[in-house]
């Protein structure tokens, strides 16, 4: 099975994430790629930009690869962002990793299993953050 990946796109109000999933990208079956280059501009231009929806094989559980990439993607916006993963072992598995920075403590990674997100391409999310 091949890993997917979406970008997120839309806004936060208060805690909660209102979006879409956008540019569907199709990877190999241990990774895959997005089109970085629009995320920037699509950042730069409308500021929506909430974060990546993205499938693992087996497990739901952020890899050392996600942390590091959305460690550097909040580092680049300077703004909390969702990685949301979709186990394709477990049809119902999800995480949400929620990244913000903390200009003393760097950047906070935080992850809790999501039970539902809908598929038919939106999405809202609570978290505990304000």
């Amino acid at each position: 099975m091949r890993e997917i990946c979406y970008i997120l796109i839309g806004k936060r109000i208060g805690r909660f994430w209102l979006g879409r999933l956008v540019k569907k990208t199709t990877g190999t079956a241990s990774s895959v790629e997005f089109d970085w280059a629009w995320v920037l501009r699509r950042e730069e231009e409308k500021g929506d930009v909430l974060g990546f929806w993205h499938t693992h094989e087996k497990k739901e559980i952020p890899s050392d690869r996600d942390v590091e990439t959305m460690g550097a993607w909040v580092d680049c916006f300077y703004k909390p962002l969702l990685c949301i993963i979709e186990s394709s072992f477990r049809k119902q598995g999800f995480s949400v990793m929620h990244v913000e920075v903390k200009r003393t403590q760097g950047i906070l990674v935080a992850w809790f299993p999501f039970p539902k997100i809908y598929k038919f391409f939106r999405f809202v999310i609570a978290t505990g953050q304000k």
